[in-house]
């Protein structure tokens, strides 16, 4: 089943196309990498989907209007001035946070669970944002360069979550200049550009 369908997309910023008629669909547990050169429009064509960006042209149809979407964007989200577990209880329910507390375990961040999110480095910063995804899948998740910063076990281990939900009929769109050992269909933005 389709999940989600983009018709005849384009977007312009002053007068510069950075993409134009994409169309393409993603259905039930497929994978989408959105690929492109920096500035080709990647992150813009992810908040378009979203519905965060409306499209200079073209439109965006999804199986259901109230399609549940895990996203993680190029900005963490996370808030600098609380603790790690602090961030996490303000992002879940009483009933998620287990699941949550587990991934922080198994992201290896329980050591600095209790510090200022702040103090962390990028990489642990970046498996605190991810936890929103892992703890909580929908029935689409959109990543926009998940990988980076990720050192390899978290990469392994975001990898795997990513088959599984795969596996599960769960959708997945992403950007990432790391090819993940997902099987994709590729969308490049470097050739649709005018």
């Amino acid at each position: 089943m389709t999940l989600l369908s983009a018709q005849k997309i384009s977007y312009s910023i002053n007068d510069k196309k950075l993409f134009h008629g994409l169309s393409f669909n993603v259905q039930n547990g497929e994978a989408l990498h959105v690929k492109g050169s920096n500035g080709s429009g990647k992150s813009t064509l992810l908040r378009i989907l979203l519905g965060i960006t409306p499209p200079s042209k073209g439109k965006i149809e999804r199986s259901n209007p109230d399609l549940k979407i895990s996203y993680l964007g190029h900005k963490n989200a996370i808030k600098n001035y609380l603790t790690p577990a602090q961030n996490l209880e303000l992002l879940f329910n009483e009933s998620e946070l287990g699941i949550a507390l587990k991934w922080l375990r198994e992201l290896d961040l329980s050591s600095v669970q209790e510090e200022l999110t702040s103090n962390l480095s990028f990489g642990q910063k970046k498996k605190l944002a991810l936890i929103r995804v892992l703890a909580k899948p929908q029935e689409l998740i959109v990543l926009d360069e998940p990988f980076v910063g990720l050192d390899q076990d978290a990469s392994q281990i975001l990898n795997n979550f990513l088959v599984n939900q795969l596996s599960n009929q769960v959708s997945l769109i992403f950007t990432s200049h790391i090819h993940p050992d997902v099987e994709c269909k590729v969308l490049d933005l470097s050739n649709n550009s005018a």
